[in-house]
């Protein structure tokens, strides 16, 4: 089809993911609408078709180096954005069940746009702040694994998303880049109040970069019914 489809088919094969013709043509129709809606708004960082395939697809993939995403699980996508690394990954893995939540409303529209054109099942879409539904029992403590990529330091990021995991048995994946064991050391208290640990720390790179990570964080008990704190907080008075 194209230099970034046989990119991202590539270097997903390296990490055990065989892209169809079926998914390959999602990619395609995914970052054709990604250039579509850029036009109209700052939607994501892409200087050419390469770059956007490889870091930010095939980037969004490599969450599956941290955590088996070949069972029907239920994964909520902290802060989707324009889609990473949900939308990727249900591409790859159509046995997902995701909850995508963007608080910004444009970007929602963009998500169920992608979501209705590439026809991903088991996809919902919500337009709101993870503090306001974290406390819902739809949501609280029912999911089996958590996304995240660059939506805020480790620490922040614990108060947001392990109170969606099941107690024991969720997972938080987040991509890092390079100082991740900086991120890590400073969120010693959050892991400790909000019942976290880091399982694994998974390093990988891309040409030209110092080099990634994937951070693996498993809930080991109920996280307290006080977190998160109050849109803004966690951001404001990290842990």
């Amino acid at each position: 089809m194209d230099s970034g489809i046989d990119l991202l088919t590539e270097g997903a094969g390296q990490i055990g993911i065989y892209l169809r013709d079926e998914e390959k043509k999602k990619f395609h129709l995914y970052g054709e609408l990604i250039h579509y809606w850029n036009r109209k708004m700052n939607l994501v960082s892409c200087g050419s078709e390469e770059e956007l395939y490889r870091l930010h697809f095939l980037d969004s993939l490599m969450c599956s180096l941290g955590y088996d995403m070949n069972a029907p699980r239920r994964v909520i996508d902290l802060g989707s954005g324009a889609g990473f690394p949900a939308l990727p990954l249900k591409i790859c893995f159509p046995n997902l069940r995701f909850c995508l939540v963007e608080s910004r409303k444009k970007r929602s529209l963009f998500l169920r746009t992608v979501v209705a054109e590439l026809d991903l099942k088991d996809c919902l879409v919500i337009s709101e702040r993870l503090e306001n539904i974290a406390s819902r029992k739809e949501y609280r403590a029912v999911f089996d694994c958590a996304v995240a990529r660059a939506l805020a330091p480790l620490r922040v990021l614990l108060e947001l998303g392990l109170p969606f995991l099941r107690c024991k048995k969720g997972k938080l994946v987040a991509l890092k880049g390079y100082e991740a064991q900086k991120e890590i050391d400073a969120a010693d208290k959050a892991l400790r109040v909000l019942r976290g640990r880091v399982e694994g720390v998974i390093p990988y790179s891309f040409p030209g970069e110092r080099g990634r990570h994937v951070i693996v964080i498993a809930k080991d008990g109920e996280t307290p019914d006080k977190f998160p704190r109050r849109p803004g907080a966690p951001a404001k008075r990290p842990l």
